[in-house]
């Protein structure tokens, strides 16, 4: 399977992914989904010097890098969406590390709680990851 870096040519079938996931994670139920929006941040991704995106045939995943707030010498990249719909999701999370890597000191990867948590958690875990927040949302 090709894992490459996402270009504009790839934001229709990101667009597609991003929706079903969307549905999928009761984020649509929580903040919407807005494929105009997320057509312009998947373009500012792609382009970005801080962000990534990474693209297979059955998947992708996303992320930006920065300081972190407690420590601005020590730079953690942050996983912003990771979806994959067959055996290639490892492949994509290799990517993204390799990617961070290269400037970072650490990533952080998130669990939803309507995608199994505790089943990501395990695959996070397996490949070296700890615990470490949860968080919680409030629609105002």
């Amino acid at each position: 399977m090709s894992i490459r870096p996402a270009t504009p040519e790839d934001i229709p079938a990101l667009l597609e992914m991003g929706a079903r996931f969307a549905e999928l994670a009761s984020l649509a139920e929580h903040v919407g989904y807005n494929s105009d929006n997320m057509r312009d941040t998947f373009g500012q991704m792609i382009e970005g010097e801080h962000y990534c995106i990474f693209i297979s045939d059955s998947g992708a995943i996303g992320g930006v890098k920065a300081p972190h707030p407690f420590n601005y010498s020590h730079w953690m990249a942050q996983e912003l969406f990771w979806w994959s719909e067959g055996k290639g999701g490892l492949g994509l999370l290799r990517a993204f590390e390799e990617w961070a890597g290269r400037t970072c000191h650490s990533v952080r990867m998130i669990t939803l709680e309507a995608v199994e948590p505790e089943r990501v958690g395990r695959i996070y875990e397996k490949q070296g990851y700890v615990p470490l927040e949860h968080g919680y949302i409030k629609v105002l």
